[in-house]
């Protein structure tokens, strides 16, 4: 197991001081510090409790995300707004798209990781809780690029291609196979790569793809 000790559940909201002390953001305050077993939750969840435990708070505040690609390739008019040394990097933004976790909530902090991690578009990874430290997965070759079924179906839908969840889940059961198996497995939560999704969408995906964990 790998334990962080992080305080997600929240009756109030408080300040603390910037890292430059020039100013003050919002945490979560009048809750309580539980431990959360990081082996438990998908990458991008991960990653997110990672962020929230490097907060000097360890609560649920500003945490940063970066595009998967660089600058570049992200936005049409870059040489507008950035250098070229710039725009081979890719973009960073500060995120803050929790929804509230009363202390009385009867849903796990496991739960409520997967559920915040999901708001996160899937071009975007968590970064960390500033742009100078990053999350400790982000080491392991972008762990939170996994997509579950849910992101799978949003990600398919901005392109174009709208599938139910029952359709879904016939495409992909042993029996039919008409769309990939999950890359991977957290648990029982079954996750697919991006690039796997694309080469379905395109019509490339030969039924190859394997799930060790299957």
């Amino acid at each position: 197991m790998t334990i962080v000790n992080i305080r997600l559940r929240d009756d109030a909201t408080g300040y603390e001081p910037t890292p430059d002390g020039e100013g003050a953001i919002p945490i979560t305050v009048g809750g309580y510090h539980e431990d959360v077993d990081l082996d438990q939750l998908t990458p991008r969840a991960r990653t997110l409790a990672e962020a929230i435990a490097q907060r000097p708070s360890r609560s649920a505040g500003d945490i940063w995300v970066e595009h998967e690609k660089p600058i570049r390739e992200s936005i049409a008019d870059w040489s507008n707004w950035y250098t070229e040394e710039e725009a081979s990097q890719p973009e960073r933004r500060p995120w803050r798209g929790w929804a509230a976790f009363p202390a009385t909530s009867s849903m796990t902090a496991i739960e409520y990781l997967e559920r915040e991690a999901q708001k996160i578009p899937a071009n975007w990874h968590v970064l960390g809780a500033t742009p100078q430290t990053p999350v400790p997965s982000k080491d392991e070759g972008a762990a939170d690029r996994y997509l579950t079924r849910d992101q799978v179906l949003a990600y398919m839908r901005a392109r174009g291609r709208d599938i139910s969840v029952s359709t879904w889940s016939a495409y992909t059961s042993k029996k039919r196979r008409q769309a990939p198996p999950p890359d991977h497995h957290v648990g029982r939560t079954p996750q697919w790569k991006p690039e796997t999704i694309d080469s379905f969408l395109a019509g490339t995906w030969k039924g190859a793809t394997t799930d060790p964990a299957g």
